[in-house]
């Protein structure tokens, strides 16, 4: 069972393990407790911090993730295509002449992403470099929170470190 629990380290409701609670509770600390543990809506709970913090990483990671997303398609097959396409754009961009058996990710785009193969990879790499500076932001700001959690000195400032956060915007 998960419990939510706000600043005043009160329940403020309850939910199945399964519920993906992301989001919906800001300014309260999402727990697990074990099935079969007493719990009201209203019932002070003494906070296991290091329960909390874990808690509080979790949000973290997963808002990075839904951050990162919103720049890539998600998948590891995409990734696996995107990381090709930028191998074979690095490689292109350096030979005199390159053919589509060489760089067959690359040619695939002629005519859709761009109008020559030099074209196409100078695109891949844009799109690369531009999805890392966005990445170094986002881990920037999920490292930074999760530092900040590890600093709290209780559950109040362990939301306040996770809700705080600086994220940036794609």
């Amino acid at each position: 069972m998960k419990i939510c629990i706000n600043g005043l380290c009160r329940i403020v409701s309850t939910h199945s393990d399964s519920q993906d609670l992301a989001g919906l509770y800001p300014g309260c600390l999402i727990l697990t407790v074990p099935d079969g543990t007493p719990v009201e809506i209203g019932q002070e709970w003494e906070v296991d911090l290091g329960a909390a913090r874990a808690s509080a990483c979790a949000a973290i990671d997963a808002m990075a993730e839904t951050l990162r997303q919103t720049v890539l398609t998600p998948g590891a097959g995409q990734i696996a295509a995107y990381q090709a396409k930028e191998a074979q754009a690095t490689a292109l961009l350096q030979d005199s002449t390159p053919t589509q058996g060489e760089y067959p990710d690359i040619f695939n785009e002629i005519g859709v992403t761009a109008d020559s193969a030099a074209e196409v990879a100078a695109a891949v790499l844009a799109a690369a470099e531009k999805w890392r500076e966005f990445g170094r932001k986002v881990e920037r700001a999920r490292l930074a929170g999760k530092r900040a959690v590890a600093g709290a000195a209780d559950a109040a400032g362990i939301v306040a470190a996770r809700d705080g956060l600086a994220w940036p915007r794609a």
